[in-house]
C-alpha cells in the first residue's frame, strides 16, 4: 500500500454526497482513487484548538486499512499546521461518527479518541398545549432588529464558558447568522424583566416545513422558575400560528442544565444523537 493525501482535482470526480462533506483532499493508492478528506479547525470559547478530521473510503475498498491511514495522515497534517500556527490553545483532533458506516466509531477508538460530548435532537409534534405562566415581573415583548444586540450578549453570557464545543461568534457574524437563518422576528420569543433581556428562544421554519429552534437561554438569576417552559410553550403557540406542526431542537446530552429533560418534559422525544470523538495531541 503507498497511501498519499493529495489536493482535490476536478479531474477526481469525488461525490461529496456520497462523502458527506465537501472534500479538500483524495487518497489515493499507486494513483487510484480510494476515498477523501477535508481538515477544518477552530477555536472554541473554552481555549481549546480543534481540528476536525473528515475522511470516507469508497464502500469496495473499506476494510483493507484505508481508513487508519486516511485518519494518521490527517492527525499529521493538523499538527503541522499547529506548529506552524502556534496560539495559546489547546490543541485537540476530533472526528464524528456516521451513520452509514458503523466501522467509523471503531476506527476512531483504536485511535485513541473518546466522546467528549453528544448531540441530542429532539422533536415533538405540536398541539395546543396549555401556556405556562410567566415568572413574576416578567413580560413578553414583540422582537425586532433592535433586540440582537441583547440577545447577543445573552448568549455570550450563558454558553461562553461551555466546555462542550461552544463556538463565540462576532455580532457581525450573528446578524448575518439572523438574516439568513431566522430573519422571522415573529418566531422570537424573549423574555424581558424591566430592561434586561432574561430569557430566549429563537426558532426559524425550514424548507420542508418543519421548525428548528436554535436558541434556547434563560439567565443564571432567573433558571429554576419556569421561565424556559413558559417560553418553550409560547414559542410553540407562535408556530402554531404559522402552521407549523413539527418542531426540533438540538442540545447536548452533558448539558449542566439538564435541557435533554426540561425538554421531554414539554413532549420533545429524541430523535437523533451524534457523538463527538477527541483525541489530544
Amino acid at each position: 500500500m503507498d497511501l498519499r493525501l493529495r489536493a482535490i482535482e476536478v479531474t477526481d470526480g469525488v461525490d461529496a454526497v456520497r462523502a458527506g462533506f465537501t472534500p479538500e483532499l483524495v487518497a489515493v493508492d499507486n494513483e487510484v482513487l480510494v476515498g477523501c478528506g477535508a481538515l477544518r479547525w477552530w477555536d472554541e470559547s473554552d481555549g481549546t484548538r480543534l481540528y476536525l478530521l473528515l475522511g470516507w473510503v469508497e464502500p469496495v475498498l473499506r476494510g483493507r486499512g484505508y481508513g487508519r491511514r486516511i485518519l494518521a495522515q490527517l492527525e499529521d497534517r493538523a499538527r503541522e499546521h499547529f506548529a506552524c500556527h502556534p496560539a495559546d490553545v489547546t490543541p485537540m483532533f476530533g472526528g464524528n461518527t456516521r451513520d452509514d458506516d458503523p466501522t467509523v466509531e471503531a476506527l476512531l477508538r483504536a485511535a485513541g479518541y473518546h466522546v467528549a460530548f453528544t448531540r441530542v435532537q429532539l422533536t415533538m409534534e405540536l398541539d395546543a398545549a396549555p401556556m405556562v405562566d410567566l415568572p413574576a415581573g416578567v413580560e413578553l415583548r414583540a422582537a425586532s432588529e433592535q433586540d440582537h444586540r441583547a440577545v447577543f450578549e445573552a448568549n455570550a453570557e450563558v454558553f461562553s464558558d461551555r466546555s462542550l464545543g461552544y463556538v463565540q461568534d462576532s455580532f457581525e457574524e450573528f446578524e448575518r447568522e439572523a438574516a439568513e437563518d431566522f430573519g422571522d422576528h415573529e418566531l422570537w420569543t424573549l423574555a424581558y424583566a424591566g430592561d434586561r433581556l432574561v430569557g430566549w428562544v429563537i426558532s426559524a421554519i425550514e424548507e420542508d416545513g418543519v421548525a428548528d429552534t436554535p436558541w434556547v437561554g434563560v439567565r443564571p438569576d432567573w433558571r429554576r422558575r419556569g421561565l424556559a417552559s413558559a417560553l418553550l410553550r409560547a414559542n410553540h403557540a407562535q408556530l402554531l400560528d404559522h402552521g407549523v406542526r413539527t418542531t426540533g431542537i438540538w442540545t447536548l446530552e452533558e448539558n449542566p442544565t439538564g435541557s435533554v429533560a426540561l425538554y421531554e418534559s414539554l413532549g420533545y422525544r429524541p430523535a437523533a444523537r451524534q457523538p463527538r470523538y477527541r483525541k489530544e495531541f
